[in-house]
């Protein structure tokens, strides 16, 4: 469950206890779930289209294993903080289980994956992949960053983030009508 925006404008980095996972962020949820949260401007809906057609290429290719964290002005409230819309979604794909020829193709069939001028000037993403199954230290060492700089806006307030499974063409396929249907 994706929680509202707290008095900072952002996700709260926890809903209650910080010590139990599931009230701590980053908050799972499904692409449905983001599309019925966020899709409240032209500008968001156009950064969620980019999104998910993100997602359909990376299950067109084969890239199923792993989750997405997803953060950035987006998951903000800045049009009431900064009068402005967002500008894009940042997003780390964290995956697994791809040996080296794999990753090397889909960089070559998805440019998009690896380049993130690239994934922000053509689906609206400041896209980061992340091979966890690499190895255990740099899974560590990029988990603390990624998490760390997630965690807080530029203003250094503390906020949180979303969680999304990879591989759910049928709640994406859910969220693409839940975006046709809205009308801003």
């Amino acid at each position: 469950m994706i929680p509202a925006f707290d008095h900072n404008f952002v996700l709260p980095p926890h809903t209650g206890n910080p010590t139990l996972p599931e009230q701590i962020s980053p908050y799972k949820c499904t692409t449905e779930e983001l599309c019925s949260n966020f899709a409240t401007s032209a500008k968001r809906i156009e950064i969620l289209e980019g999104f998910l057609l993100f997602r359909q290429q990376l299950s067109r290719f084969g890239l199923v294993r792993g989750f997405q964290w997803l953060d950035g002005s987006f998951l903000e409230n800045v049009e009431i903080r900064e009068n402005r819309s967002p500008n894009d979604l940042d997003l780390v794909t964290v995956y697994w289980g791809y040996d080296l020829g794999f990753q090397q193709q889909l960089i070559i069939d998805f440019p998009e994956f690896a380049d993130t001028d690239l994934s922000k000037s053509n689906y609206k993403l400041d896209h980061y992949p992340f091979d966890a199954g690499h190895s255990p230290m740099n899974t560590v060492e990029y988990t603390r960053y990624w998490i760390q700089l997630f965690s807080h806006n530029r203003d250094a307030v503390w906020k949180g983030m979303l969680h999304i499974e990879l591989n759910t063409p049928n709640e994406d396929q859910e969220a693409i009508k839940i975006l046709k249907s809205i009308k801003v």
